[in-house]
């Protein structure tokens, strides 16, 4: 079973960021694989068994003043799982708390003269990157740094970049080969319908960016 965890739902999900592992839970259960979300409020214990995703939504300075002690003192914890091969998603803020704390980031993040709010559609790899971004922070639209992904783009991000939700999946099945001996049947016509409405949502996106 593929397993997903969600850090401080009720304060770090500021702009519908838990829709993230909700893209990935349906992709998988599409995909014949059994699946597995789990939500950890403020105060809780981290799961004993690592789980295969964590997300880290954004959440407003108000919310951060409560989250970011519980976040760091978890953080060493997170760091493994990522060398171990958890899959972390940072959104925004929940991206930009992680500078500081994991060895890997730098330490500090510069702002910028002026605040960018607008979609913005752009070349990743080979990929075409969409969402919204609402930020001054000078960092990357989309960063992958091994297992972790980070991201300034709201939307939620893998609802238009269903190619990012596949890759974090198959990185996932990669490690554990036992989920594919028990895996399902797959429904094609679903993941054709949400292919459909994804570009649209690019399209759109394209659209508006160019004003």
């Amino acid at each position: 079973m593929i397993r997903l965890l969600q850090l401080y739902p009720d304060h770090l999900d500021l702009n519908g960021d838990a829709g993230n592992l909700l893209i990935l839970q349906r992709r998988a259960q599409w995909g014949g694989l059994a699946v597995s979300l789990e939500k950890l409020a403020l105060g809780a214990n981290l799961p004993s068994v690592r789980p295969d995703v964590v997300l880290i939504g954004h959440g407003s300075a108000a919310a951060w003043r409560q989250a970011y002690p519980a976040l760091k003192a978890v953080s060493a914890t997170l760091e493994q799982w990522l060398l171990e091969g958890t899959q972390l998603i940072a959104i925004s803020s929940g991206f930009a708390a992680l500078h500081g704390l994991f060895g890997s980031l730098p330490a500090k993040i510069e702002r910028l003269d002026e605040r960018f709010s607008n979609f913005i559609v752009e070349d990743f790899e080979g990929q075409v990157l969409a969402g919204y971004k609402n930020s001054d922070l000078a960092l990357e639209n989309l960063h992958i740094q091994g297992n972790l992904i980070g991201s300034l783009l709201h939307g939620p991000l893998l609802a238009k970049n269903i190619w990012l939700a596949d890759k974090i999946l198959g990185s996932v099945v990669a490690q554990r080969p036992e989920l594919k001996e028990s895996r399902g049947e797959i429904n094609a016509k679903r993941f054709s319908q949400v292919a459909t409405l994804s570009k649209a949502a690019i399209e759109l996106a394209t659209e508006i960016a160019a004003g």
